[in-house]
């Protein structure tokens, strides 16, 4: 498989931030196939934390996460990732900048598997950066799968 850049290298490059974001959108028909896609999946270094909405939490960081959703333990957890969605959104977040290159490929390779399935067809997809009272800015956009591979494609 060829070598593509993970979602979130723009951002990274321009030292944009301090929190990172990739919002999708796949079509109202996809949604089913996503759901049953996600009855199976596990992320290598990731821990789910809910089903409605699907959420993954990188493993350093699942507990405390856990925690501030039972209001058990709260605490603010700065540096992490995370993976969510629900209905037709797909959401990647990076707290400042996330936990590193193999959680960020991790994701990347995540998006591209369900990206080719074929009863899921990506409709828009955004990588966004901001936060920490910064507004976020769009750093790359586009509006399906193809815009998306060429965005990650390696120059």
């Amino acid at each position: 498989m060829t070598k593509v850049k993970p979602w979130c290298w723009q951002v990274a490059a321009n030292g944009n931030g301090p929190d990172w974001l990739l919002l999708a959108h796949v079509t109202p028909d996809s949604v089913a196939a996503l759901k049953q896609e996600l009855v199976n999946t596990s992320l290598d270094g990731y821990s789910q934390c809910a089903d409605t909405p699907y959420t993954l939490m990188d493993s350093t960081n699942a507990d405390a996460y856990l925690g501030n959703l039972t209001g058990k333990d709260p605490r603010n957890i700065w540096v992490y990732n995370l993976v969510e969605i629900q209905g037709d959104l797909i959401k990647i977040e990076s707290g400042y900048g996330g936990r590193g290159d193999v959680n960020n490929q991790v994701e990347t390779d995540f998006l591209l598997h369900l990206f080719a399935l074929p009863n899921i067809t990506l409709q828009s997809w955004q990588v966004l950066a901001g936060g920490e009272g910064y507004d976020y800015v769009v750093s790359a956009a586009g509006t399906d799968t193809g815009s998306f591979r060429a965005y990650l494609s390696p120059d």
